[in-house]
């Protein structure tokens, strides 16, 4: 594939290495970098592969994607795209036993969540003493564990850079201490390239992630920089860069039809939101797209669920029925896989007795309050687990149960749980039982939000097939386990076509034809009263972040009276 690159991009590609690429979204960072593997294949020996570092699957797909359009197949074979995590699992399983004398066990993310809400005392204390007695990690320590072993070991150094000698890194600016510790290592015998935009640095909650790291960069091995800043590939003859570029700096708006806000009143927010999203699909249309691809963007997961709730619905709008939209949700949904297995524990009911069924319905309970607990800490959330632990306790001991809600999902099996056959609406039923009480009302939220994986119809044939083999759902915790799982990892692989959800965060390294930004009344705000500066700042720099996503067309939604997005 020919591209014509500026005097600045062919620069880049013609000087040796290291070299730091900058620039702003969609100024060419990636593809540019794809041309310098190009141009750097032909002296690579055989078996060795061109290693290019991202941070999440969905960007490592982007970059898959981007491959395709700018490489030979002959040529894709030869870079290896990972993530930081992937590559640097892949370190430690490999040599990780010269750490501890152990081999490596992989403690995946719901695991940790689970066992930090139980855990007492410090937990960045334990996970040290499970990675040194027990060679035990969880996801954060593969990064600093792989850069000890690198750093420590010449031989595995040596083999490393020999099977990659060129490394490419993508989003550097967003490097935590650990990954940059890795990167260290790997350029002292690599080649390297840094990819960069100081600008879209939006992890600044993450105290790892240093926002002095390009100087880190420039200090340690002193590359050679170029700035694609003014380069703008993705909305060129579109005014939406240099209108996020003045909400970043705090400037006076452009006036451009190529982003346009909308404000609604409290009681019209839903109508507004389904309206605005079946106007961008179909404004995208008639400027000849034919199968326009429109995200709606929040800041909050709770604002996304909601999102996908309206739009699954009917409205009315200034006289005008609007009908619901087909859609897809990128979330992290741990709290929603914990809701999930609730209800599929309620599918077991039925030949199961009593003491056995709801003592495993109140654990999965517990299990949800402990995973709601492990991501925002919470001393209700911990009570609430610990209540539910004993219901289990006393259901299987065959009391009396105390707890109201425990009280009516007794009373629920006792009455009989009726399941006709038919997943979808055997589901339904499960799930409405979880309206037993007041406790259980974020439970029953998320437990609603199961389709948001793409996964329904997985599960549904999962079920069925149970159902058809033994007239129950004997296993369905189980079944829908595997479903949820394998729905949750082609969800960052997939192309995302139509109109899909996510955060704004989650958008990051991903564009679309349209991108509708939507700001809640009273949650996923844009601003909030109390910011510092530097909340504002990081505030404006995730804006940014959200408005360029964009290829062709920006809509911006939010409630009257919100503070101004400039001034």
């Amino acid at each position: 594939m020919e591209l014509q690159l500026s005097e600045t991009a062919q620069g880049a590609v013609d000087h040796d290495c290291p070299v730091l690429v900058l620039g702003g979204p969609g100024s060419g960072k990636t593809t540019l970098s794809l041309l310098k593997a190009q141009a750097m294949l032909p002296v690579l020996q055989p078996g060795q592969e061109i290693l290019f570092l991202s941070f999440s699957r969905a960007a490592v797909r982007q970059v898959e994607i981007r491959c395709r359009d700018t490489l030979r197949s002959e040529e894709r074979r030869q870079i290896a795209v990972r993530t930081y995590h992937a590559f640097a699992m892949e370190v430690l399983r490999a040599h990780g036993r010269l750490l501890t004398g152990h081999a490596p066990r992989i403690v995946y993310p719901g695991d940790e969540n689970l066992s930090k809400a139980v855990f007492e005392g410090d937990w960045g204390t334990e996970i040290e003493r499970l990675a040194r007695e027990e060679g035990r990690y969880v996801f954060g320590q593969f990064a600093a564990a792989a850069a000890q072993l690198v750093a420590g070991s010449a031989s595995i150094a040596s083999l490393l850079a020999n099977k990659y000698p060129v490394v490419i890194l993508d989003e550097f600016q967003d490097t935590d201490d650990a990954q940059w510790a890795l990167v260290r290592t790997l350029s002292e015998r690599s080649k390297t390239v840094f990819m960069a935009d100081p600008d879209q640095r939006i992890f600044d909650y993450d105290s790892r992630v240093d926002p002095e790291r390009l100087n880190h960069l420039r200090a340690h091995l002193g590359p050679a920089e170029f700035d694609l800043s003014g380069e703008n590939h993705r909305s060129p003859n579109a005014g939406i860069l240099h209108y996020a570029n003045a909400v970043l700096i705090n400037r006076p708006l452009p006036d451009t039809k190529d982003v346009i806000t909308r404000a609604y009143w409290a009681n019209a927010f839903d109508s507004t939101v389904h309206a605005g999203v079946v106007w961008m699909l179909g404004s995208l249309r008639k400027a000849g797209i034919a199968h326009p691809s429109v995200v709606v963007l929040a800041r909050t997961n709770a604002l996304v669920g909601k999102l996908s709730m309206i739009l699954a619905q009917e409205h009315n709008f200034n006289g005008q029925t609007i009908r619901p939209v087909e859609h897809d949700v990128l979330w992290d949904a741990d709290l929603t896989a914990a809701a999930a297995l609730v209800v599929a524990s309620i599918l077991e009911w039925p030949g199961c007795p009593k003491e056995v069924a709801l003592g495993q319905t109140f654990d999965r309970i517990a299990d949800y309050f402990d995973a709601k607990n492990a991501a925002n800490a919470s001393n209700a959330a911990r009570q609430t687990s610990e209540r539910y632990r004993t219901a289990a306790d006393r259901a299987r001991r065959g009391e009396t149960q105390r707890l109201a809600s425990a009280k009516a999902l007794a009373a629920s099996y006792d009455s009989g749980l009726v399941l006709q056959g038919d997943p979808a609406q055997d589901w339904l039923h499960a799930r409405d039982l979880l309206a037993a009480g007041n406790d259980l009302s974020d439970l029953l939220a998320n437990a609603r939000f199961v389709r948001l994986f793409r996964a329904t119809d997985e599960i549904g044939s999962r079920l069925a097939s149970a159902w058809d083999l033994r007239g129950s759902y004997g296993r369905a915790i189980d079944l829908v386990r595997r479903a949820l799982e394998a729905g949750r990892l082609q969800s960052d692989q997939r192309d995302l076509r139509g109109c899909v959800l996510m955060t704004i965060h989650k958008a990051k390294g991903k564009e679309f034809d349209g991108v509708l930004l939507v700001e809640g009344q009273y949650q996923g705000g844009f601003f909030r009263d109390t910011d510092t500066e530097a909340q504002r700042a990081a505030a404006r720099r995730l804006l940014r972040v959200g408005i360029t996503r964009a290829r062709h067309q920006v809509a911006i939604i939010r409630p009257q009276g919100a503070a101004p997005l400039v001034g």
